[in-house]
């Protein structure tokens, strides 16, 4: 089994941010997506004379429904509720893809885990269960990643403890061998003076 890498320290530090910034637009994206699914069912029923409504709002009656007929919607005021959520919805949606790379990427997750995310974008109420599991799991890699991390530094603080300690005994050693017998490399000497002062 291929163990996983460890997460860096500058992506572990990202990690909580990306997670409460793909959680609020999650909520976010799934509210007007459940808007944009009411205006188009307002809209494209035929509820009165084959028509549906759009929902306009202006100073002088609020908020209103307007026969979508293409007739009243040219000469209604105000301001078009039904396409204000759609734009809004279209423009949201595009920073939730942007949340959903962000954490898919800090996380190195597989293509499966952001396609799901994604699609939680345009499936009503999907969003909202994704997010629900998307988030605990995020939330337990980064606490995996941290532990994993944590163990990692301190097997290196041990490694290289146990090696000092090892230089630190070794020079000892060597220290105590040179100067335990200072006469130890006497006869050697001698032997090679003798030799020398032999006649030729």
């Amino acid at each position: 089994m291929t163990r996983k890498p460890i997460l860096p320290a500058r992506d572990r530090r990202r990690l909580p941010g990306a997670i409460r910034f793909y959680s609020v637009f999650a909520y976010v994206t799934g509210v007007f997506l459940l808007l944009l699914v009411a205006e188009m069912v307002l809209k494209y029923v035929p509820w009165h004379d084959g028509y549906g409504y759009e929902v306009f709002a202006n100073t002088q009656h609020g908020v209103q429904l307007v026969s979508a007929d293409p007739v009243f919607v040219e000469s209604a005021q105000g301001v078009n509720l039904s396409i204000g959520v759609l734009i809004v919805h279209g423009w949201l949606y595009v920073v939730y893809l942007i949340a959903d790379f962000r954490l898919w990427t800090l996380l190195r997750w597989p293509l499966k885990n952001f396609i799901l995310i994604a699609l939680g974008g345009v499936v009503p109420f999907l969003s909202f269960i994704v997010e629900h599991f998307m988030s605990a799991r995020a939330r337990r890699d980064l606490a995996d990643a941290n532990r994993r991390a944590e163990e990692h530094d301190t097997a290196i603080a041990a490694l290289r403890a146990q090696v000092a300690a090892d230089a630190a005994t070794a020079g000892s050693a060597a220290a105590d061998g040179t100067g335990s017998d200072p006469g130890g490399a006497a006869p050697e000497t001698a032997a090679s003076d003798a030799a020398a002062r032999e006649p030729r």
